[in-house]
Formats: C-alpha cells, structure tokens, sequence
C-alpha cells in the first residue's frame, strides 16, 4: 500500500541533506585567508586616471570613496583604502596617490625659467603646452626687450608680427594680475583688437620687481615664473637697438614641459599651487 507520508518524509529529507549540502559549499570561501594588497603610493600625471583593484572578487567591499565595487578609477591626490569583508572575516589596505603637474621648463644662456600655468585660464594653459610638446619655442628669440618693464617672446619670425596663424579668446581672470614674474599673452591693440584676443604664441614675462598693475584688466596672464626671476630680470638689462629688440639674440633654446607633484613643488621652489 502507498505510504503518502512516509514518501513525503523521505522526500523531505532528501532535501534538507541537498540544502546542507550546498550551504555548506557557499559557506567554504569564508574559511579561506585572504590578504588585500592596492600596492606601492604612486604618481600619476594630471589628466590620467588609475584603477585600484581589491585584488579578491566575490567579497563586500567599501572604499573610501563611498563606492562598493571591487576596483575604482582615481584621477585626484589622496590617500584611498579599501575594507573587503567575507562572511567570516575583513581585511583592509590603504595607498597614496599624488598628481604630478605639467610647467614649463625654458634654458637660455642667462639659465633657467620655469613657470606654472593657470587652471582658470584653460585655452592659454592647453596652447602653451600644445605648443611646448611640439618644440614649438625651441630656438626662438625674445624679440623685444623694455628694462623694468616686460621681456616678449614666441614669434616664429622674430618681428613682433608673426604667429603660429591663429589667435585665442581672452581670458582675464580677476585676481591673475602683473605682479613681478607674471607671465601674459601679447596682442594686437584695441583699436583691431577689440575683444582683446591673444596671439597664439607671442607671450611675455613682467620683469619689473614692483609689478605693472597698469596692465592688469588689459591682458590674460596665464601664468606665473616660479623659479629664475633673477634670469627674468638680467634679460631685462640687456642692450637693446631703437626697436626695444636685444642687439645680441637672447635665445630660448629649449622650452618643454616638466612634471612636479605639489609636495615637489613647495619642497624644492617653495612654490605651493594656485
């Protein structure tokens, strides 16, 4: 005779023994050690971007960010860790990740320049170093000279009239003003010029110690000399003909981009980012 219970038992525990079964593979991981390791502090160059991986998937994860995933993409400083918990046990790890920032390195035979570049002038920073990476400066002469007052550069022709064909849209910020080492974009006068755009290459350093504030509200400063004023200033004194140009060239013989962390920037120039 059909036994309906005894086949309903049977049947039940069957499957509490195949539930057991598999809770008990599910659980196995969690007796497994596991060790977190994001690796050594690192150095990125501003506008790229890292990914920082747990290293353990299948596990809960929470980082400093707020996010819950096992890899994240940092693109700013800071110190970032990382808590990845099992249902039996956590481990965390923490890394430090510093943005290195592009300058512009220039050597003449008077020395070294270097010079910061404003984020919020953000057309004259990109051209510059669009121009520095391709060389664009190497080679070319400050073509006109005033004592105290400015050194002008970066014409292809050496004139004062010559470009790389283009011009850029101002970008006068309150507060970046002529102070002494200020680096601007020259132009052509308002009266052809009214909207006060830049030549795409020509720039100029304020060699004056007291600053021009005269200028200021006329031209886009876009950045500032952090490093070889003195270089800046006897430039300046040079002999110069009835056309302010240096009788002797002065020479930019190289002008490219170098990369300092802000710790590297204050440590060496005493120079803290803008």
């Amino acid at each position: 005779m059909f036994n309906m219970y005894k086949y309903v038992f049977y049947f039940a525990v069957a499957g509490l023994i195949l539930v057991s079964c598999n809770k008990k593979e599910e659980e196995e991981p969690c007796s497994e050690p596991f060790t977190i390791d994001l690796g050594p502090d690192q150095v990125i160059q501003e506008g790229t971007s890292l990914e920082l991986d747990a290293g353990i998937s299948g596990m809960t994860y929470l980082w400093s960010t707020g996010e819950k995933t096992q890899k994240i993409t940092v693109d700013t400083t800071g110190h970032y860790w990382v808590v990845v918990s099992s249902c039996s046990s956590s481990e965390e790890d923490s890394v430090y990740i510093a943005l290195s920032y592009p300058t512009i390195k220039m050597n003449t035979g008077f020395g070294t320049v270097r010079f910061w570049l404003y984020h919020n002038t953000p057309l004259h920073r990109a051209n510059f170093l669009d121009l520095a990476g391709q060389a664009f400066y190497d080679g070319l002469i400050f073509h006109r000279v005033v004592q105290d007052f400015v050194i002008q550069g970066g014409d292809p022709d050496g004139t004062g009239y010559g470009g790389p064909g283009y011009t850029i849209p101002a970008e006068i910020v309150p507060g970046l003003n002529h102070a002494y080492g200020a680096v601007g974009a020259a132009r052509l006068a308002d009266n052809v010029n009214p909207d006060k755009e830049s030549n795409g290459s020509q720039f100029y350093m304020v060699s004056d110690q007291n600053g021009e504030p005269g200028l200021n509200g006329n031209y886009t400063v876009f950045g500032m000399v952090f490093e070889g004023l003195d270089v800046v200033y006897a430039i300046s004194q040079v002999p110069v003909d009835a056309n302010q140009k240096p009788i002797t060239d002065v020479v930019m013989d190289q002008v490219n981009i170098e990369y300092f962390t802000a710790e590297e920037l204050h440590s060496t120039y005493g120079f803290d980012i803008p």
